[in-house]
């Protein structure tokens, strides 16, 4: 798969990235962000797509077991075999004093809703570490 960058800014102010099929916009202003940019957006909405087609999976599987109460989050909590774990985000586990564990991977979670600059409301993937993948640099009690 290729990405394509059409460079509109002269005539629109703006940059044009079809990939897969799928055409984006950015209005970097050089060709190195506008290439960012593009990889960053992709990368984002291969995530966001990927983690949909889990969740229409596992709630199909959640139907079909007469489970139907769960959330979504729920659902992928215990998919991922962390119902009893403690789980933050980077930043949440940095404000304990914790740090990530080198080599380790976020869990995917969809966050509280919120309103895009356009006005409508999306839940933004959220990015989720466990306890046993951080560790403390002091002992904690």
């Amino acid at each position: 798969m290729s990405t394509k960058i059409l460079n509109l800014q002269a005539k629109f102010g703006a940059n044009l990235i079809i990939y897969n099929n799928q055409i984006f916009t950015t209005m970097a202003r050089t060709k190195k962000a506008t290439a960012a940019a593009a990889e960053k957006e992709i990368k984002v909405t291969t995530i966001r797509e990927n983690l949909k087609k889990l969740c229409n999976d596992l709630a199909d599987l959640a139907r079909k077991a007469g489970r139907e109460e769960f959330t979504l989050n729920q659902l992928l909590r215990e998919s991922y075999n962390l119902q009893e774990q403690e789980l933050d985000t980077f930043e949440g586990w940095k404000a304990k004093g914790a740090n990530v564990r080198k080599g380790q991977h976020a869990y995917l979670f969809w966050g509280a809703p919120v309103e895009s600059k356009t006005g409508h409301k999306y839940c933004p993937v959220a990015f989720k570490f466990s306890r046993e993948q951080v560790h403390f640099a002091t002992a904690q009690a």
